[in-house]
C-alpha cells in the first residue's frame, strides 16, 4: 500500500492493491517471500499508474478551456520539474491534505525541494545540459599540433564549471540575466590555468570574480 501510493503518486485504495497482492501471492507459489515481494514490485513498476503523468478531464470542463488541476496532479508537476521523479511522502501528504495550492504552502514546499539535492540533478543535470549541448562536449576533438595541453582533465572541468555557474544561479535565486552578464565562475587549477586566471591551487573548485572582458556564461569553455 506504501509502495503503490508513492508510485501512483495518489491514496490507493483496496481494489489498487489487489492486483499487486496477487502477483504476491504468484511469486510466493513459485518461489519463497523474496520471489513475491519482487512480482508484486514488478507489477506496480509496469502499472499505467506508474510509467504515465495523466491529469484527468473534469467533468463539464469544455475543450480548450483552461481548468484547475488538482493538488495531488500539481503535486506531480511540482516534483517531477524540480526533481525529475516521484513526489516525496511530505509534498504528497500536503497533496492529500488538499493545501498545496495555497500560494505559501507551495512556495514553501518549492523552496524545500530546491534546498534538495536532487533538484540540482534535475534542473542542473538534465534541464541545463540538454538545453546547453554539455553532454556533447566528452565528444569534442582538438588537434594536438594546435593545442598540446588540452585533455580529458579540461573537458571534464569545463563542464564542471557550467554546471555549478547554472546551479549558483538557481540557488541563489539570481536574476536569470545573469546568466549571461555574471562577474564570477567556478575553476579549479587545471581550468584557472587555462583561462589565465592566477592563485589558484588544487582540484578542488572555488569561485572566482571574472576580469572584466569576461562575463556570463557564454564565455565559458563548455559553451564556446
Amino acid at each position: 500500500t506504501r509502495l503503490s501510493r508513492l508510485a501512483f503518486r495518489r491514496p490507493v485504495t483496496g481494489e489498487d492493491v489487489a492486483p499487486v497482492l496477487a502477483f504476491y501471492d504468484r511469486g510466493r507459489t513459485e518461489g519463497d517471500f523474496n520471489r513475491g515481494i519482487q512480482r508484486g514490485l514488478e507489477r506496480v513498476l509496469v502499472s499505467p499508474e506508474f510509467l504515465f503523468r495523466a491529469e484527468r478531464q473534469q467533468a463539464g470542463a469544455k475543450p480548450g478551456t483552461a481548468v484547475s488541476i488538482s493538488d495531488l496532479e500539481l503535486a506531480s508537476r511540482l516534483s517531477f520539474f524540480l526533481w525529475g521523479s516521484i513526489p516525496d511522502d511530505e509534498l504528497l501528504t500536503t497533496a492529500e491534505q488538499g493545501k498545496l495550492k495555497d500560494p505559501k504552502v507551495l512556495e514553501q514546499q518549492a523552496r524545500r525541494m530546491l534546498a534538495d539535492p536532487r533538484s540540482n540533478d534535475a534542473l542542473v543535470n538534465d534541464f541545463a545540459a540538454q538545453w546547453l549541448n554539455l553532454r556533447r562536449v566528452p565528444e569534442v576533438v582538438v588537434d594536438p599540433r594546435y593545442y598540446p595541453n588540452f585533455d580529458e582533465n579540461l573537458l571534464q572541468a569545463f563542464e564542471k564549471e557550467t554546471e555549478m555557474f547554472v546551479a549558483s544561479t538557481l540557488q541563489e535565486d539570481r536574476s536569470v540575466m545573469d546568466l549571461v552578464k555574471a562577474d564570477y565562475t567556478f575553476v579549479n587549477e587545471r581550468l584557472a590555468r587555462h583561462y589565465g586566471i592566477p592563485n589558484v591551487t588544487g582540484n578542488a573548485f572555488r569561485r572566482v570574480t571574472l576580469p572584466a572582458e569576461r562575463r556570463g556564461i557564454l564565455t565559458q569553455g563548455s559553451v564556446l
